[in-house]
């Protein structure tokens, strides 16, 4: 069932019972007044009756011969008895003996005694008179009144149900208007079959819940075409830095195959395409990197660890596999305290940043040197990787972070363009902060991590 519908319904079914509610009570506070006003006439009628015959103002017969000439459901009808119980006073009918005394033995307990007889009302009470006190009993039924309650309840009846057909007309029509915006927003989703449409749906006016959830599926549609083409230009960058290493390899194949004549032709082939391949195993490395650092947060084990061990650990790498790299490290004097180079973090991922960093200040550099200062600024350890090589120019810097990038100076060394945007993407995984500042001759990348989240974990 359709949410309109289903609120129409609902708003209906709440409406009507309140209504039917309302009318209930009211027919019943009505028909309780209408019995009321009833037995109080008989009551008055009957007095009237009593006084007159106890003052001897009129003669029983003629009462009587009043009596007959009125329609009988016009008139109630009267009985009177003397405090002997001797009859005094009889209209055309009156109640059998067994109904007469149980009257008479309710009016030895009370004065007023009103009940029903079948679709008769019954009024019995005492009277006294100026000759004796009297029991009388009046009875009659209230043709005028029943026929008011039953033309009130068909009226009731028929409000009723012309009141909520208007009211299921009426909440159709506004919740049809109310959720227009929603059909329209519907077709024109339905309408996107292309999967490279990313045309925007109408917002409508902007302001109510269900401009906010177009704003909300426009930023989805935005979110997706970037993300489809970040995987487009992946796709096309990793098939350029795969395509190259292995044309060179099948061409440096090709030609050893053809000329190669001598065993230094063929060494030199073969560290030709060993080369090629160590570029082809580093961009693996790199891209698998790449795809862990992209994992939620929670996706990944997060454990305090010490950031010098780390450091050190990423340092005796790089100088084994590069054995011409000169790395020193400065400790600030002040840190004298475990927990000043504790944080929390993934130990793996760390040591693959604080690598990138290391590899690219000393390949950038005709020294082959990155000096490293670790130093406390308030909660958080910096570590600040910093060379004397060639320097990024300005224009580079914009797009330092960007996968796959490689600036004018990509002619000085060898690289894929991952390891910054890498590096870049671990420390805002570990809710950190990394900045550069760059000129011909220096270079310092800064990196910044909250060592208060690792004391935290500790407490907790």
């Amino acid at each position: 069932m359709k949410i309109q519908n289903r609120l129409t319904l609902a708003f209906s079914s709440i409406f009507g019972l309140i209504l039917l509610s309302f009318i209930v009570v009211m027919f019943q506070y009505y028909q309780k007044q209408s019995v009321k006003d009833y037995f109080d006439r008989l009551h008055l009628k009957a007095t009237v009756k009593v006084d007159m015959i106890d003052g001897e103002t009129i003669d029983p017969d003629i009462l009587h011969l009043i009596d007959d000439n009125m329609p009988v459901a016009m008139e109630p009808q009267v009985t009177i008895w003397n405090e002997c119980g001797g009859l005094v006073y009889w209209d055309r009918s009156h109640l059998p003996d067994a109904e007469r005394q149980f009257l008479f033995d309710k009016l030895d307990e009370t004065n007023l005694y009103n009940t029903w007889f079948g679709q008769m009302q019954i009024c019995a009470f005492t009277r006294q008179g100026e000759k004796c006190q009297y029991k009388v009993i009046a009875m009659g039924t209230d043709v005028a009144g029943i026929a008011r309650r039953k033309a009130m309840r068909n009226a009731f009846a028929i409000s009723f149900v012309v009141t909520l057909l208007a009211l299921i007309i009426a909440l159709r029509v506004l919740a049809r208007q109310a959720f227009a915006p929603v059909s329209h927003m519907i077709d024109e989703v339905s309408a996107i079959t292309d999967l490279h449409d990313y045309t925007p749906i109408n917002e409508g006016n902007g302001k109510d819940e269900l401009a906010k959830l177009a704003v909300t599926f426009n930023n989805m549609l935005a979110q997706l075409k970037q993300s489809f083409d970040a995987q487009r230009q992946f796709v096309y960058n990793i098939s350029h830095e795969l395509r190259t290493p292995l044309s060179a390899i099948i061409a440096e194949l090709e030609l050893t195959k053809q000329e190669c004549k001598s065993e230094d032709d063929y060494k030199r082939a073969v560290d030709s395409v060993l080369g090629d391949s160590r570029r082809i195993v580093k961009l693996s490395n790199d891209l698998l990197d790449l795809a862990k650092a992209n994992y939620a947060p929670a996706d990944i084990a997060m454990h305090n660890v010490r950031i010098d061990e780390i450091l050190l650990e990423a340092c005796c790498k790089e100088q084994k596999a590069h054995p011409d790299y000169n790395i020193h490290l400065n400790f600030d004097a002040d840190m004298i305290d475990d927990s000043m180079v504790t944080v929390r973090g993934n130990e793996y991922l760390l040591g693959v940043a604080f690598a990138n960093l290391l590899d690219n200040a000393c390949k950038f550099s005709e020294d082959k040197a990155c000096e490293v200062n670790i130093s406390q600024k308030g909660d958080n350890v910096v570590l600040d990787f910093i060379d004397k090589g060639i320097g990024i120019n300005a224009e580079d810097q914009k797009k330092l972070f960007t996968p796959f990038f490689r600036g004018a100076n990509h002619t000085f060394a060898d690289g894929n363009g991952i390891g910054l945007s890498l590096t870049h993407k671990i420390i805002e995984l570990h809710q950190g902060n990394i900045s550069f500042t760059s000129q011909p001759g220096a270079t310092d990348f800064s990196i910044s991590l909250n060592s208060k989240l690792a004391q935290n974990e500790s407490v907790s």
